[in-house]
Order: structure tokens, then C-alpha cells, then sequence
């Protein structure tokens, strides 16, 4: 229930005027859903008197932590990445991975995301997304590395697999 209404608490601000797709720090957070966050972070407080940890308490914690920060800068990019550490602990796969990499990119730069990519072989059906592919553009462009940014960012719009998605991705 904390992760649903930490997500919920997002939905009207994840699209432009238009219907267009915004990123995470695109996002105007004054159309967050306060109630549904503060309802959120109970859930959450609840979950955490037992003993027992799930992917759902990483999940929502990691909600939780974009939920509380002010604003996309502000967010406390080390406590992500370690929940996402968690994450891959308790549920193991190549997803959270990236999403850690992105986490860890954001906290210590894009060398140290990528670092944490390198070497790793995603399942064919991540690899071939426009998820991975769009990840190693961002990182390899914020690095400096035009020509492998330029390379996964084209992957990344092949694979799009909505008008939607492939809007953002040109943008």
C-alpha cells in the first residue's frame, strides 16, 4: 500500500499540457499528491514494525526518498542507490541495476554509474530496450563520450515502444 500511494501520489504530474511524458525531474512537485504521500509514508512506517523485509519495503523506500526531496537536486542520491543495493539483495535483477546505476550517477557522477554497468550482461529482453539503451546514452553523454551516447541514444529511439516513449526519448 505505501508503494502504490508514493506512486499514485505522482500521476498527474508525470505528463506536460499536452500528454507528453515528463521525467522525474521535469516534474512540477507542486502537483504532487501530498495526502496520498503522507498516506504513503504511514503505510510505509507501519510495514517497517515487523521483521520481516520485502522488495516492497526497498520499493517504497525508494519512493518515498523521491517523494520527501524538494526538489530533483535535493534528493539524497546515497540513500536511493543503497536502497536500490537492497533491492537487488532481496530481489536480484539486471533492472534494478540500472536503476541503481542512474541512482548512483545522479550521488557520485556518470563514471561511477557506468562503472557499476560495466561488464554486466542484461537478459536479451533489457538489453535490447530502450530502457538500458537510453540509461547508457544519458551516462556516456554526461561523461563526455559523444559518439557511444549517440549510439545507444538511436537504440534507445528504435526500440521506443510508444509514440509516447519515443517523443521523450527524441526530446
Amino acid at each position: 500500500l505505501a508503494l502504490m500511494h508514493l506512486h499514485a501520489a505522482r500521476l498527474d504530474a508525470r505528463e506536460d499540457a499536452a500528454g507528453g511524458l515528463l521525467l522525474l525531474e521535469e516534474q512540477d512537485r507542486t502537483r504532487w499528491d501530498r495526502r496520498a504521500i503522507g498516506e504513503g509514508l504511514a503505510w510505509l512506517a507501519a510495514s517497517a514494525e515487523g521483521t520481516a523485509f520485502s522488495r516492497y519495503h526497498a520499493e517504497a523506500g525508494i519512493a518515498a526518498e523521491h517523494a520527501l526531496a524538494p526538489s530533483f537536486a535535493a534528493t539524497r542520491w546515497d540513500r536511493v542507490a543503497g536502497l536500490y543495493a537492497m533491492l537487488e539483495r532481496q530481489a536480484p535483477s539486471m533492472l534494478h541495476r540500472l536503476n541503481r546505476a542512474v541512482a548512483v550517477a545522479e550521488w557520485q557522477g556518470p563514471a561511477a554509474g557506468l562503472a557499476l554497468l560495466d561488464g554486466q550482461v542484461p537478459p536479451t529482453w533489457l538489453a535490447g530496450s530502450y530502457l538500458w539503451q537510453a540509461v547508457l546514452g544519458d551516462l556516456h553523454a554526461r561523461g563526455g563520450d559523444g559518439e557511444a551516447a549517440r549510439r545507444h541514444q538511436a537504440a534507445a529511439l528504435e526500440a521506443a515502444p510508444s509514440p509516447a516513449i519515443r517523443a521523450l526519448m527524441a526530446r
